[in-house]
């Protein structure tokens, strides 16, 4: 979905409160609005994000911003940043995105809700990914766009992954779709095309460059659903690294910075 597509969609509620309610309707089914969203593979989504890390959500604020001039509602997250994978970021990191996260249903029966949570059809992206304060995620997030007030994950919730720790200690991380073709999606052209493929070859009968990777990262081109944080996280670092990337580094926000 590109940045105005977005906007477009708060536009048309704020000047049809009538419209806007169908259009929430329209795309509370799960599959319809997914495939609005490009599919993006893992390398694309690489490619395509401007910053990638690893962080806990300890901040979340609604409010409003004039953005397209109007105001359009906002929630801005704040991350406390474990690991910097790709470009740098400041150990307290805050972004925006637009809309506000869906609040518990209250069983009212005038309240819309979707996967049953409570929307407001004015305030609502149906797969905008939203976090919790103590959510911990990896997210790419792609480069700040009208006027550096705004971001949003590749992909919308393609590009956060939240993550979980198993009884055994082992962290896995999962998108919005289950990590649904995160490896096999055909290279979409957003940032790139398929002969620019460096690691991930969705058409080649092996899908992964192994060179450079561990046994445990290769090993995933054959998983299904969740799958290891590490072995994520290293398999993105070698797509960086083969697109001629630095690693990412976490620095000191200079006093009176501020990030988005």
């Amino acid at each position: 979905m590109k940045h105005l597509e977005i906007v477009g969609m708060f536009v048309m509620r704020f000047s049809s409160c009538i419209a806007a309610m169908l259009l929430v309707l329209a795309v509370s089914c799960p599959l319809d609005a997914h495939h609005m969203v490009l599919r993006f593979n893992l390398e694309e989504m690489t490619v395509t994000a401007d910053r990638v890390f690893l962080g806990r959500c300890v901040g979340v604020e609604e409010t409003q911003e004039i953005i397209a001039q109007g105001p359009l509602p906002i929630t801005r997250y704040t991350f406390e940043v474990e690991r910097a994978i790709k470009g740098r970021l400041p150990r307290l990191f805050s972004f925006s995105q637009l809309g506000h996260p869906t609040k518990p249903a209250s069983g009212k029966a005038r309240e819309i809700t979707v996967h049953g949570r409570a929307v407001t059809a004015d305030t609502f992206i149906h797969g905008m990914s939203e976090y919790r304060i103590g959510d911990r995620a990896l997210l790419f997030l792609i480069p700040n766009y009208l006027g550096g007030k705004v971001t949003y994950p590749v992909g919308m919730d393609q590009g956060a992954f939240t993550v979980s720790r198993m009884p055994s200690g082992k962290e896995l991380v999962r998108n919005g779709i289950n990590n649904l073709d995160l490896l096999t999606a055909r290279y979409n052209g957003t940032s790139m095309k398929s002969g620019d493929a460096r690691v991930v070859h969705p058409d080649r009968e092996v899908v992964v460059e192994p060179q450079g990777l561990s046994a445990a990262s290769q090993a995933i081109t054959t998983k299904r659903g969740a799958l290891p944080l590490e072995s994520l996280i290293e398999l993105v670092e070698r797509i960086n690294a083969a697109h001629g990337g630095t690693g990412g580094v976490v620095v000191e926000r200079q006093q009176g910075s501020r990030v988005q």
